[in-house]
C-alpha cells in the first residue's frame, strides 16, 4: 500500500504523497482500535 509505482503504472499511492494523505494516515493511525496489547 505504500509505493511510488503500483501494479497498474506509475501511480504514487505512498502515505506521504501529499500533505493531505499524510494527515489522513496519521489520523487513522491514532485511532484507539490500533492500540493492541500483545501477551
Amino acid at each position: 500500500f505504500d509505493t511510488k509505482a503500483d501494479d497498474q503504472g506509475n501511480r504514487d499511492i505512498s502515505i506521504d504523497s501529499t500533505p493531505g494523505s499524510l494527515a489522513a494516515f496519521k489520523k487513522l493511525a491514532a485511532n484507539p482500535i490500533f492500540n493492541v496489547k500483545l501477551s
